[in-house]
């Protein structure tokens, strides 16, 4: 009798068991879930290697990540679950590969990530793997040709839309996968994880009330730390200088002290380098050009010295300019290299940008600088050694002045 009891008591509560089950089951798969990181990624560039590297690694390290190919639990809609995932996400990181600006779900994902990035602030860190960066601004015949194909149906509207996330995402300071540690992608993603670890360590901060009731002062202070952050800005064409004279001549002003901008500092990345380079050129109090054959062939170039230029106008900013491996007469005249280059750009920019242009290359080459075949027989550490003392010498007495008193040319 005992046991005919206890079994009428356990036979009511296993339907109710199962039921409870499924209810709990059917409200977990409507809630949406909040994740820390969202990758997006073309699948058969990244998927199986770099890609899966790094999810795991950002699992390993507590993240929450959303990739496409396991994070949608089966029945639910793949639009939806992936918008939130984008919206609700701290951190996304659009992995930017050969095949990438030929993905409508890519470029979709991208252009949803770019305008969460620039209405509500949301952390965007990409990786650039195996592509030129400059690829996304110059190639944009490429990009609409593959986009046009018959098969392929997109509004002009929806085009334009994506062609301005890909241009913008190639705005924001990131990782490049060739320049790092030779290629070594294992290095690479050490350096997402870390980036990530530290910037939502961050935002765990910033939540606490205390930070909160400080957070305009604190705001404040680092406006103002970033303001007199700089003492140098170093301008110059990669590919002519920056593992020659351009390392050098950084690794020696740090050396003496200097503050010198360096736009491969990793807490530049995620943000906007055209707006962290005119805020280094802004509050400098030296700027340096490394004027060399390939330097007007860089409309980034060209524009760097047309606000250095400025700033020296009106904030009485000292400009040091050094003419390496080309004649003053050339950048002054606009001769040679620099006439052919700047030619090119006259049917590419629109009137007002390619004078202003013009006007700085001839401004700056008739300032008195250093012309490095003429310093020690062209010997680069000479040259270094002479820029670092003039450097160090202008400083000490812009510090004997007055704050924001510079030094004229």
């Amino acid at each position: 009798m005992k046991k005919m009891t206890a079994l009428a008591i356990v036979l009511p509560v296993a339907p109710l068991s199962v039921y409870t089950y499924r209810l709990l089951q059917e409200k977990r798969s409507v809630v949406p879930r909040n994740y820390d990181v969202f990758l997006s990624f073309k699948g058969p560039d990244t998927r199986s290697c770099f890609t899966d590297f790094l999810y795991n690694s950002l699992v390993a390290a507590g993240f929450h990540v959303f990739r496409d190919d396991d994070s949608i639990p089966v029945g639910e809609q793949i639009g939806l679950e992936k918008l939130w995932a984008i919206k609700s996400c701290k951190i996304a990181i659009p992995i930017i590969s050969e095949q990438y600006a030929q993905s409508k779900r890519c470029l979709r994902e991208l252009t949803e990530i770019m305008d969460c990035h620039e209405k509500h602030g949301k952390s965007v860190f990409p990786v650039f793997y195996k592509v030129d960066v400059g690829d996304a601004c110059r190639q944009r015949v490429n990009f609409e040709k593959a986009l046009s194909k018959p098969e392929i149906q997109i509004s002009p509207e929806e085009m334009e839309k994506w062609w301005n996330a890909l241009t913008s995402v190639a705005m924001i300071k990131g990782w490049i996968s060739q320049t790092i540690a030779n290629g070594h992608e294992a290095e690479l993603v050490k350096m997402v994880v870390a980036k990530v670890s530290s910037d939502l360590k961050t935002m765990w901060i910033e939540r606490l009330p205390m930070f909160v009731k400080s957070a305009v002062h604190l705001h404040f202070l680092e406006k103002k730390r970033r303001e007199s952050q700089y003492q140098v800005f170093l301008a110059f064409r990669g590919p002519d200088t920056r593992h020659s004279l351009a390392a050098y001549l950084y690794i020696s002003l740090v050396a003496a002290g200097i503050r010198v901008f360096n736009d491969a500092d990793p807490s530049l990345i995620g943000k906007d380098v055209d707006h962290e380079i005119c805020n280094a050129i802004d509050h400098c109090k030296i700027s340096i050009p490394i004027l060399s054959e390939d330097y007007p062939s860089s409309h980034w170039c060209l524009d760097e010295l047309a606000q250095m230029v400025e700033c020296k106008r009106t904030k009485r900013q000292k400009i040091l300019p050094i003419f390496y491996k080309v004649r003053t007469s050339h950048v002054r005249d606009l001769l040679g290299v620099f006439g052919e280059k700047m030619l090119k750009h006259e049917k590419m920019v629109d009137e007002c940008t390619y004078e202003r242009w013009k006007l700085a290359l001839k401004e700056v080459g008739s300032f008195k600088g250093w012309v490095s075949e003429r310093i020690a027989n062209g010997h680069e550490g000479v040259l270094v050694k002479e820029v670092v003392k003039e450097v160090s010498r202008l400083l000490k007495n812009t510090q004997a002045h007055e704050p924001h008193h510079y030094m004229p040319n």
